[in-house]
Order: structure tokens, then sequence, then C-alpha cells
């Protein structure tokens, strides 16, 4: 996930975002994230992963402890609340000194992208939350992508509506996400051995000019008029939740709240 993001494309798309449909306006054109997209991004096939439900916190520091070998619990958590990452990457370098490469080394790394990416926190701590997610997938295999999507729209909807605040969420996942929609410097995502790479190889490869805030404003104020992409080239064939029974509004459970969406209502 070392994906260079630029910052003042997030602070602009936050512009567009519509917090009652959950949908981003371009001008005539109606965009949102949908939960395959993200899917297909961190390749998480449905057929061996199950669904993520939010569980209790209780036990959750402790079974933290105990999978990944961090000794005591007062010494690597904030009081009665995450963990530090100053300890999981003191034991991560002592593992890499000590030429470990075991699975205590390789769940530290996971359990760092987790915490740091996927559900970031406050600085330098680990969410209680996030370390919940990441006991879920190496207990039961959940697919963490639904709850990765509905924090990001809860973030959106919170930034949005209260005009502050940070994004607390996963911004390489939407970076890339609005990325592989507009026009780019070069045709990248058309190009006919796409299907050969991973979608972070292919826009890690691709170089965008350092815009400030105002002319990633202007980009998505323009894609009307350009050769925007209505499906990324990784979801060409893919089938899409469009309702959850008769109803247009797709639940998502978040780890800090619940939202839905409504991808029906931008299909195209």
């Amino acid at each position: 996930m070392r994906l260079p993001v630029q910052a003042a494309t997030i602070k602009a798309l936050l512009n567009f975002w519509d917090p009652s449909y959950r949908s981003f306006t371009f001008g005539y054109i109606d965009m949102t994230l949908n939960l395959e997209e993200y899917e297909r991004i961190l390749d998480f096939p449905n057929n061996n992963h199950k669904i993520y439900l939010r569980r209790r916190f209780e036990d959750t520091a402790s079974e933290v402890v105990s999978l990944l070998g961090l000794g005591k619990i007062s010494q690597c958590r904030v009081a009665e609340g995450g963990f530090k990452w100053k300890v999981i990457e003191a034991r991560m370098k002592k593992n890499a000194e000590e030429g470990k490469l075991g699975e205590e080394r390789y769940r530290l790394v996971a359990f760092a992208i987790f915490g740091l990416v996927l559900f970031p926190s406050e600085i330098g701590v680990i969410s209680l939350e996030a370390a919940s997610v990441f006991i879920e997938y190496e207990r039961d295999r959940i697919n963490p992508s639904s709850a990765i999507l509905g924090e990001t729209m809860l973030s959106l909807n919170h930034c949005r509506m209260h005009g502050k605040g940070a994004m607390r969420c996963c911004i390489p996942m939407l970076y890339l996400w609005i990325i592989s929609h507009i026009e780019t410097p070069r045709d990248i995502f058309n190009n006919f051995w796409w299907f050969d790479l991973r979608p972070l190889k292919v826009t890690m490869d691709e170089t965008w000019k350092n815009w400030d805030e105002k002319a990633w404003i202007d980009k998505y104020a323009a894609l009307p008029r350009s050769n925007f992409k209505w499906k990324a080239p990784w979801m060409n064939n893919a089938i899409c939740t469009m309702s959850v029974g008769s109803k247009i509004w797709v639940p998502l459970i978040g780890v800090t709240g619940y939202i839905s969406y409504a991808p029906a209502l931008v299909t195209r």
C-alpha cells in the first residue's frame, strides 16, 4: 500500500461528495464507491472469505498480545485504548535484526497495515477497532472490504457535513478509486495487458502532476467534458450488488459505525 497520494486530490474531492445520497456529483455525472471495486483492488474474493460482522472488543487486546507475542499488555497499549505503534515498530525492527522470517514477523507487518493504512486512527496509535478486524481476519478469514468502504463513507460524510475534520479512512484506496475513473495523462487503464497487473501496481507506475487543490477541483468539474471512466477496467465484467431484497440501500458495517449506500442510483 505504498501508494503516493496527493493530499490535494482528496481535499478537492470532498467538495463533490453528497452526504445524503452517498455519492460524488460532478455536474450531471453521479458516481459512487462500491463494494465490488474495493474487493477487486484488495483481492479479497467472496468465495474464500467470510462477511465482516463487528464484534465486541473485550478480549481483543489480550488476543493481539498473545498472537503477536508482545509481552505485557500494559507496555504496548495506550491507557485503556489502542496499541502504541512505537512498540510494534520496535518489535518489527528487532525481528529483522535477528533474521526472524516466521509467522510472527509477517503478522506484525499485517497488523501494522490494518492499523495504519486500512483503518487509521490517531497518529502513533493502532486502534482497538482496527486490532479487532485484524483478529477476525486471522481467526475467521473475514473479508474487511465492506468495513473499509463503510469507514470511508462515514469519514466523507463527517467531513462534508461538518466542514472540517480529518479523513480517518483508507486514503490510498479512495485515491486509487478516483484516479482509475478520471482521464489519465497516459492511457494506462486501457492497456490490453492491464489484467496481468494489479491495480495498485498500475497506478503506482503512473506519474501525476503535483497539482494544488484548485487545479484538482477544476479537473473534477471538467469530468463531464473529459474521457472519464464509468467503470475501472478491472470491473468490466464484474457483477455488483445493486440492492438488498427490495431495498436499494446496501448496508455497510464499519468499525466505528454503520452506513448504507445506493449504487442503483448512479448505475449507467
